[in-house]
């Protein structure tokens, strides 16, 4: 199945990630996923990604495509591009309509904010969405439990390493682009969350901050 859909796709290889278990209906339920070679464009490593579904037809096997989309998986470079898929924690994060400038700047932003309360302060926006009529400074006090607890985990050192496992942009306008970044918290329990939620925006001609934090399993 997988020689027959690469012969006829753009795809670079197929993954294949099998059930746990293994037994005889194992291909059934093994999971395919398309992916295309790993690319860089200035600072960042990339490559596209999209689900495979297996069709039973005439008791013979075929892959088609399970998304219309394509989910873009990015790093940031370093000298290389990163090896996809390590046993480990992986390098790249799936990103949702995120463009690699994007992607690369908050990635800048979050390693800075993560190492240094100081810096995670300096990184809180400036004002509020509102509008300058009813501006309101956003600091430490405002960001609620979840901000409270993220800072507290900043400061013991903890987020320094703490995975990113995706990047979505939220809808804005052409004036304020919103992303949300969702990062494991490393201090998580049954009774906690498992990911931080950090919100952020970016005014066209200004910098990107944090807007709000928020924690979600």
């Amino acid at each position: 199945m997988v020689r027959k859909w690469l012969a006829s796709s753009k795809d670079d290889h197929v993954r294949v990630c099998q059930a746990s278990g293994g037994g005889t209906g194992a291909a059934a339920t093994a999971s395919y996923t398309g992916e295309s070679a790993v690319r860089r464009r200035g600072g960042v490593c990339s490559y596209a990604s999209h689900r495979l579904e297996r069709v039973d037809e005439a008791g013979a096997g075929r892959l088609q495509r399970y998304e219309r989309g394509e989910v873009q998986v990015m790093s940031l470079a370093g000298s290389e591009c990163p090896t996809p898929h390590p046993i480990g924690a992986d390098a790249y994060v799936p990103t949702f309509d995120v463009s690699p400038r994007a992607f690369e700047a908050i990635m800048q932003l979050w390693a800075a904010a993560a190492a240094s309360t100081q810096r995670f302060d300096q990184e809180l926006a400036c004002c509020a969405d509102s509008g300058s009529a009813t501006a309101a400074a956003v600091g430490p006090a405002a960001l609620g439990d979840s901000g409270r607890r993220l800072r507290g985990a900043i400061d013991a050192g903890h987020m320094k390493s703490a995975r990113v496992t995706r990047i979505v942009r939220m809808s804005g306008s052409l004036l304020q682009h919103r992303y949300a970044l969702f990062v494991a918290n490393p201090d998580s329990t049954d009774a906690q969350a498992r990911l931080y939620v950090i919100y952020l925006r970016k005014p066209a001609r200004g910098p990107y901050h944090i807007t709000a934090v928020a924690d979600t399993y």
